[in-house]
C-alpha cells in the first residue's frame, strides 16, 4: 500500500507528429442505419470520415468498421455525398479565429471515443539477453532548414499561463498554448506559428476541459492535445484533433492508461512516428506504440516508474532507460536490438538522443548519464553538483546537455556552463530550442536559438585558460566537521562513513584544507502533514544535511527527511504507528547511501550569484538571449 504526500509536479510534454488528413466526418456526427448495396446487411453507426473511396463507420459501442462506398446503398452513397459539401460560408485559411463562441462552434462536435483494449497488444521485454551491442546509427536531420522566431501577443491576464509548444520541423510550424484556469471552463488560447517565416499564422481561442499541445502533424493539420489539470490521474486523456479552416475539429479521444491507478494514468510523453501510428508513456513508465485510425495499443515496454523515452531524427530508434536498464527499441520491427545494465540505480530517468544521434543523453534525478549510441559505451556519469536537475532533458548540441530547460552543461569537463532565465517552456528538436517568453504589458516571442550561444562559448574558453577550475576532484584533501551531529554514536558512524567514501577517491582528511565536508542535524521541528486518502498528521521533521564549503560559499549540497512524502504501509501496520516511529529520530541513512560528487568547479564572484550556480547566466526575452 502507498500513500502520497501532495506535491505540486507538472509535467510539460512536446513531440513531432505525421498523420494524412481525411475527410470531413458527418457535422451532427448522428446515429442512423446503414445498409449495404443489397439490402442483406444493416449497421447502426455514425460516419466517422471518408478516406480513399472508404467510409469509416463507429457503432454506438465504439467499434470502427471501415466499407467500400460502392458496397452501401444508393440513399448511404447520397448521404456520404451530402456531407461533403463544399460550406460557401467557411472562413478563409489565414483568417484569424479569435473569439471563444467561434471555437466553440467548431469544436461542439465530440470527438470519438475509443476504450483501450490491451489484450491485443504485444508485450515486448526491455532486456534482450543478449550482450553484444550493435546499433546502427539514426540518420541525421536535413540542416538545410533553421527555423526563425516568431513574435507573439502580450499574455491577455495575470492568470494566463504558457502550457506547452509543439513543433513540426517538417511542417515549418509550431502551435503554442496558452491556459486561464480562474474558473470553470477553462479559456484556452492555440497559437498557431510559422517558423519559416517568423509569424503568427493563426490564433484560436476556445473555453472547455484544460487542454494543453504535445505534437503536430507532419503536414500542419493535426494536433495532439492532452488534458492538463493538477492531480495525480488528471493527465491521462488524449485527443487529436483537425485543424481545418482556421478552427479545431476533435477527431478522436481516449485515456491511454486508464486502467493504472493514480498517476500512472497521466501521459508524460508522446511522439507520432507516422501518419498510423503514435507512442506514449506514462508516468508509471509504461511506454506503448498506438494504431492511430482504431486508438488501440498495437505493442508495449514496461519500463520504471518515469522513466521518459526519446526518438532519434528519423523515427526509427527509440532509447528507453529504466532504474536498471538501457534499452534501444526498433520501432519498424518492434523488438529490442541492444539492451545493457546502468552503472548504478536510477530514479525517473529521462532520455535525449544528441543532435546527430551519435550518443543517448539521460537526466536521472540529480545525475547525468551520456552513452554512445552505436557502440554503447558509457562516456559520462557525474552529478552536477549544486544544482537541483530532474524529470527535463535536452541535447542541443553534441558537447551540452541542457537541463530543467534551463542549466546548460559542459559535457567534457563536466562544468555548470550557464543559466538560462526566464524559460516559461523549452523544447529542443533537432538541435534548435524553442523558447516561449511572454509577458503582459509587452509582446512576447517564440524564440528559435542554436545553444550554447556566443557568449556562453567565448566564458568557455576562458574558464578552461583558468588554473585551479574545480575546487574539489579526486585526490583533493579535505576538512571533515560532524560536530553538527548531536548523536555521540550516530556521529562516529557518519564520521566513520564519509571517511571511507573520501578514502575511495583519495581524499585525505586535512583539518587545513581549503574545502570542508559538513555534515548536520536541522530540528526537530513540528509540522503538519497531509497525504491523500489518509488525512491530515502531525509529526517531528528533522533534515540530515550533508554539504561542501569552499570560501564560505556552499559548493553542493543534500539532504533527508526523517517524513517521506511516500508511505508504503507493512501488513498489520498503520499510518499512525509508521509515522510515530518515523518522528522519534532523524534519517541517519544519508551518510551511509550518498554519492559524492567527482567534481566541484570554483564558485561564481558574480554579485547576487550562489557558490553552486554555473558560470555565467543570462535572461531571454523578446530580444532573445540577453
Amino acid at each position: 500500500m502507498s500513500i502520497f504526500n501532495r506535491r505540486n509536479v507538472s509535467l510539460v510534454l512536446c513531440l513531432c507528429l505525421g498523420l494524412s488528413v481525411a475527410a470531413a466526418a458527418a457535422s451532427n456526427g448522428e446515429y442512423r442505419t446503414w445498409s449495404d448495396s443489397t439490402g442483406k446487411f444493416a449497421l447502426r453507426a455514425k460516419l466517422d470520415a471518408v478516406r480513399d473511396g472508404k467510409a469509416v463507420l463507429i457503432t454506438e459501442k465504439g467499434e470502427t468498421r471501415t466499407i467500400p462506398i460502392e458496397k452501401l446503398s444508393k440513399a448511404d452513397q447520397d448521404y456520404i455525398a451530402e456531407q461533403n459539401v463544399d460550406n460557401p460560408f467557411k472562413k478563409e485559411g489565414n483568417a484569424t479565429t479569435d473569439s471563444s463562441a467561434d471555437a466553440d462552434e467548431s469544436v461542439q462536435r465530440g470527438p470519438r471515443t475509443v476504450q483501450v483494449n490491451w489484450s491485443q497488444s504485444e508485450a515486448v521485454s526491455l532486456a534482450t539477453g543478449n550482450d553484444a551491442w550493435n546499433v546502427p546509427l539514426p540518420e541525421a536531420p536535413d540542416a538545410k532548414f533553421r527555423p526563425k522566431s516568431v513574435p507573439l501577443e502580450p499574455k491577455r491576464d495575470f492568470f494566463e499561463d504558457v502550457t506547452g509548444v509543439a513543433v513540426s520541423r517538417v511542417a515549418k510550424m509550431a502551435v503554442v498554448g496558452y491556459a486561464m484556469k480562474r474558473r470553470e471552463p477553462a479559456t484556452l488560447r492555440f497559437v498557431l506559428c510559422d517558423i519559416e517565416r517568423g509569424r503568427v499564422k493563426n490564433t484560436i481561442a476556445m473555453t472547455g476541459d484544460n487542454m494543453m499541445p504535445m505534437a503536430l502533424s507532419d503536414d500542419g493539420e493535426r494536433l495532439l492535445v492532452r488534458r492538463n489539470d493538477f492531480g495525480f490521474g488528471n493527465q491521462g486523456r488524449l485527443e487529436i484533433w483537425i485543424i481545418k479552416d482556421g478552427s479545431f475539429i476533435k477527431s478522436l479521444s481516449w485515456k491511454p492508461y486508464d486502467g493504472d491507478r493514480g498517476s500512472s494514468q497521466d501521459v508524460r510523453w508522446a511522439e507520432f512516428l507516422d501518419a498510423k501510428r503514435l507512442a506514449t508513456s506514462s508516468a508509471g513508465g509504461k511506454i506503448a506504440i498506438w494504431d492511430v485510425v482504431t486508438g488501440q495499443p498495437i505493442c508495449h515496454i514496461q519500463a520504471s516508474h518515469g522513466s521518459v523515452p526519446a526518438l532519434s531524427a528519423d523515427r526509427r530508434l527509440m532509447a528507453i532507460v529504466s532504474d536498471s536498464t538501457l534499452g534501444i527499441f526498433d520501432v519498424e520491427k518492434r523488438e529490442m536490438v541492444a539492451s545493457q545494465k546502468t552503472p548504478c540505480a536510477l530514479r525517473s530517468p529521462v532520455v535525449a538522443f544528441s543532435p546527430s544521434g551519435k550518443k543517448i543523453g539521460c537526466v536521472a534525478t540529480d545525475r547525468i548519464l551520456v552513452w554512445d549510441t552505436a557502440a554503447g559505451n558509457l562516456e559520462k556519469n557525474f552529478v552536477p553538483a549544486g544544482l537541483a536537475i530532474h524529470g527535463a532533458i535536452d541535447f542541443p548540441n553534441e558537447d551540452f546537455i541542457l537541463a530543467n530547460s534551463r542549466y546548460l552543461i559542459e559535457l567534457k569537463n563536466q562544468l555548470k556552463l550557464w543559466h538560462y532565465r526566464n524559460t516559461e517552456f523549452a523544447r529542443t528538436v533537432q538541435g534548435t530550442t524553442f523558447v516561449v517568453v511572454s509577458g503582459r504589458h509587452q509582446g512576447g516571442l517564440l524564440l528559435a536559438v542554436k545553444l550554447p550561444h556566443s557568449e556562453a562559448l567565448r566564458t568557455l574558453e576562458a574558464a578552461l585558460k583558468q588554473p585551479n577550475l574545480f575546487v574539489f576532484h579526486k585526490g583533493t584533501p579535505v576538512k571533515l566537521d560532524v560536530s553538527g551531529i548531536p548523536d555521540p554514536d550516530e556521529r562516529k558512524k557518519a564520521e566513520k562513513a564519509l571517511t571511507e567514501k573520501l578514502a575511495a577517491m583519495d581524499c585525505r582528511i586535512d583539518d587545513s584544507a581549503p574545502v570542508t565536508v559538513v555534515a548536520s542535524i536541522d530540528g526537530p521541528k513540528p509540522r503538519i502533514v497531509v497525504y491523500m486518502h489518509a488525512g491530515t498528521h502531525k509529526v517531528t521533521e528533522y533534515f540530515t544535511r550533508l554539504k561542501f564549503v569552499y570560501e564560505d560559499q556552499t559548493l553542493w549540497e543534500t539532504s533527508h527527511t526523517n517524513i517521506s512524502r511516500i508511505i508504503r504501509l507493512r501488513p498489520g501496520d498503520n499510518i499512525e504507528s509508521y509515522l510515530r516511529r518515523a518522528s522519534a529520530k532523524p534519517n541517519y541513512q544519508l551518510y551511509q547511501s550518498v554519492a559524492i560528487p567527482e567534481f566541484l568547479q570554483k564558485p561564481s564572484k558574480a554579485k547576487g550569484r550562489r557558490g553552486g550556480d554555473t558560470i555565467g547566466a543570462s535572461d531571454l526575452s523578446v530580444n532573445g538571449v540577453e
